[in-house]
């Protein structure tokens, strides 16, 4: 099983590296950050929840997935009014992570993984996975590991109480439901409450948020003008059983889709000019 016995990229040696390309296997990268989740959740809420879901994809597929260390730092600056969130500049994230999946590809891997756990994450990164598929002959596909669990639409109904949208916007239902079943001791559920976003209560139609799901008009704007807690959301409905419920789905499907991902070949790519290129892809 896996390579002598090893899922954890950082434990192969470099000849072992090799054997990892050669039997085509997934690096799973989590990506993170260290942000405020309330009075309730620890600042590791995104580097803990992305990196766990990966850890245990890996650690059930072996033979297929390798988990890499995480990254434990993201693009958090609206967050920044609140104690313990760490940010990093949009540039300095994008370069970075494009830099450990150019260097995967240029290893040999063929297909790479990202799974996420920090929702203002998803722009940047976006670009720096679009980067490396484009800069790049490896494949690189990225979700959330709240979007993993979308891959059933009926499965939302099986666990969730709170509203919709909203209930599990930030730090709410969902969130701290995966932060009790991994670590029930840590969460202070005397401080976890109900709290809705501001601009939810101008109850438009354009403007609404939730972990899955987002209004037509976006307006990012510093997370303290719309939550006095830090809390979006109804993190008093949270139990360690939806969180069971949402950690099994999510590394359930991040198997299932990277076993379909290898048994799909990538499609030929065409180049339609009838003069060749005179100079390299600009950016």
């Amino acid at each position: 099983m896996a390579i002598n016995g090893k899922w954890r990229y950082e434990d192969l040696t470099w000849p072992e590296m090799n054997e990892a390309v050669q039997a085509e296997m997934i690096p799973v990268l989590p990506v993170g950050t260290m942000e405020q989740h309330g009075p309730h959740l620890p600042v590791k809420m995104d580097r803990w929840t992305a990196t766990e879901v990966a850890k245990a994809a890996c650690e059930q597929s072996p033979d297929r997935l390798l988990f890499m260390p995480p990254v434990s730092y993201g693009y958090t600056t609206h967050v920044m009014d609140f104690p313990g969130s760490v940010t990093i500049h949009h540039e300095t994230f994008i370069r970075y992570v494009t830099d450990i999946l150019k260097s995967l590809a240029y290893h040999g891997f063929p297909r790479i993984f990202v799974v996420n756990g920090h929702g203002s994450n998803m722009p940047p990164l976006d670009l720096a996975c679009r980067r490396a598929n484009m800069e790049t002959e490896a494949e690189v596909a990225l979700s959330s590991w709240w979007g993993l669990t979308a891959a059933d639409p009926d499965f939302m109904k099986s666990w969730r109480e709170s509203h919709f949208p909203g209930g599990c916007a930030h730090a709410g239902e969902a969130e701290t439901s995966l932060a009790l079943h991994l670590d029930a001791d840590l969460i202070q559920m005397d401080n976890a409450k109900h709290e809705e976003i501001g601009f939810h209560r101008l109850d438009s139609k354009f403007r609404w948020v939730d972990l899955w799901a987002a209004g037509p008009v976006s307006i990012t704007s510093w997370t303290s003008q719309f939550t006095e807690s830090g809390i979006c959301g109804e993190a008093n409905l949270a139990t360690p059983e939806k969180g069971k419920m949402l950690f099994d789905e999510a590394v359930k499907n991040l198997i299932a889709f990277t076993e379909e991902w290898v048994a799909t070949p990538a499609a030929p790519r065409v180049d339609h000019h009838a003069a060749k290129p005179l100079a390299e892809l600009p950016g």
